[in-house]
């Protein structure tokens, strides 16, 4: 073989090896065109299904962010619906006025429960029981078998879906309540403050959170616990829909809050969602 065929045979075989992947360089990975931060608030019923939603979400697509934040049912909607952030949630239903200009995808039932102290060795309580002590006419555990003890009552502040879905059930609407009780924001400062008090007693979401508390005691009602079998079969009668809630308008929503929706709907997003409480 001549010194040229010898040249064009190597300069084949060097092609060969390039086109084979010898020198090549890897393919750029597509960007996710869902990437970015994204934005929600709203009631603390439904702030342990959305968290769990949001983190499975975004293990399918890293580049999305969110920003969740707790600062209840009422603020959540109004947000939504301003386009203040990206979607709310709540843990009550809409108001009629509302559902006209949100859309709301369901994504369970939270219980609405009271709560004592640990140390208190009450374990029930019958609906009626419920509404003295709350309005001051039973002022003394050992008016419903407890200890001897002057009881302390605290409950959310005004407008919580936690307070309205109580006043509701044991109140039958608005409450009159005893004139020492104390009003505490969202379920965390409801937790610490019924824990830190021997003698108190609280409402609170039943949610994973509130058993999971051990300085408190979540009480049956008239025999029934507030768990989720309870709900769904409805023999534990104080419950609420917990809702993701967007803009009516599809053109407002973001196509990754569209994309997330479709994963909430869908069979693997509703059960995720109900393994949180």
């Amino acid at each position: 073989m001549n010194v040229a065929l010898r040249s064009l045979a190597l300069a084949f075989a060097l092609a060969l090896v390039g086109a084979c992947g010898g020198s090549a360089r890897p393919a750029t990975p597509t960007a996710d065109p869902l990437a970015g931060r994204y934005t929600a608030t709203g009631g603390g019923g439904a702030i342990a299904a959305v968290n769990a939603l949001a983190k499975r979400f975004s293990e399918s697509h890293p580049g999305v962010v969110f920003q969740i934040d707790e600062t209840g049912s009422d603020a959540g909607v109004n947000l939504a619906t301003s386009g203040g952030v990206d979607f709310g949630f709540t843990s009550r239903a809409l108001t009629a006025s509302e559902a006209t200009q949100l859309s709301a995808v369901g994504i369970g039932l939270a219980g609405t429960c009271v709560i004592v102290n640990a140390a208190n060795p009450v374990k029930n309580l019958n609906k009626e029981q419920v509404r003295q002590i709350f309005a001051g006419d039973i002022t003394n555990w050992k008016q419903v078998g407890g200890q001897d003890l002057q009881i302390k009552v605290f409950i959310r502040e005004a407008n919580a879906a936690t307070r309205g879905s109580f006043e509701s059930y044991f109140f039958g609407g608005k409450a009159t309540y005893v004139k020492d009780a104390t009003e505490v924001f969202e379920l965390e400062q409801t937790l610490k403050a019924v824990g830190s008090f021997g003698a108190s007693i609280g409402m609170a979401t039943a949610s994973s959170r509130t058993v999971s508390e051990t300085t408190v005691n979540v009480l049956t009602i008239d025999g029934v616990a507030p768990s989720p079998e309870n709900l769904v079969n409805g023999t534990y009668k104080v419950g609420r829909p917990l809702l993701i809630v967007v803009p009516s308008d599809a053109a407002k929503v973001k196509p990754a809050i569209k994309a997330f929706l479709d994963f909430v709907r869908s069979p693997e997003g509703q059960k995720l969602a109900a393994s949180t409480y």
